[in-house]
């Protein structure tokens, strides 16, 4: 058995124990029902409040930048495309002032080149032009834009060319086309070199005759030739001129585009 006096040593020892858990407990309850502690706790909580509220607004900012900075790139891409496109039209071919240039086509393997559309403006498709086109060269733009609006066939030529005579020879008096063709003699107009130079960088042809069917080049005098002497000139006026011809035939001949057009509909 234990003796007395331990007995008496444990009992003091347990005595402090709870004296001094109750101490600690009352001291931990007053302290935290203080002023000061709580003042401190606010304190530490509105930081807390404060910087999780910066983080999300810092969240907000960065999202919305992101946001933005997405859409400016969207629409800066969209932007380019569309210019591209204009400028280049697309896979099948290449767009000069709001004309599609037709893609190589017939045995022969003729270019069918575009050029400046009507109502159009003509584009430097070497990008050498200047910011600012001069006052001549505006001039020369305007011209080619009326010159086109006159008849769907336009044959640039010059009074000397024999080449220009026999392509002017087949359009003009070997068929009859209504509209007839235009003919534009670049050496008797005040800016026939200009023109044949920007019919050139348009078209890929630099010589004359050039004729343009639907702002279109199919070719000089040997091509006209070929065209009428394999049979396929009418096929090659009717089918890219469309609504534009309303007639086109040999002379002499009673078959028209408008005449087909009846017997279709009987």
């Amino acid at each position: 058995m234990p003796s007395q006096r331990r007995m008496r040593v444990f009992a003091l020892l347990v005595v402090l124990v709870v004296i001094i858990t109750l101490y600690m407990t009352d001291s931990a309850h007053q302290t935290r029902s203080s002023d000061f502690y709580k003042k401190t706790q606010d304190l530490l909580q509105s930081k807390e409040y404060e910087k999780a509220a910066k983080q999300r607004d810092a969240d907000d900012v960065d999202s919305r930048l992101k946001a933005a900075e997405e859409a400016a790139k969207k629409a800066a891409n969209d932007k380019s495309q569309k210019y591209f496109d204009s400028v280049d039209g697309g896979a099948d071919g290449k767009s000069v002032a709001g004309r599609v240039m037709m893609n190589q086509q017939d045995g022969d393997s003729k270019k069918m080149q575009g050029v400046a559309g009507v109502g159009g403006r003509p584009r430097d498709r070497e990008g050498q032009k200047a910011s600012k086109e001069t006052q001549e060269e505006h001039e020369v733009e305007v011209e080619l834009n009326a010159i086109l609006k006159k008849s769907p066939i336009i044959i640039f030529s010059k009074t000397y060319c024999p080449y220009s005579k026999k392509a002017k020879h087949i359009l003009l008096e070997t068929y009859k086309i209504t509209p007839p063709p235009y003919v534009v003699e670049l050496d008797e107009h005040p800016f026939g070199p200009q023109l044949q130079a920007t019919l050139g960088e348009m078209t890929g042809r630099k010589t004359v005759p050039n004729v343009l069917l639907m702002g279109k080049s199919i070719g000089g005098g040997d091509d006209i030739a070929a065209l009428h002497e394999s049979n396929t000139l009418l096929d090659t006026v009717k089918s890219m001129g469309g609504t534009r011809i309303t007639e086109a035939s040999l002379r002499g001949s009673s078959s028209s585009t408008s005449e087909m057009r009846r017997k279709r509909m009987v």
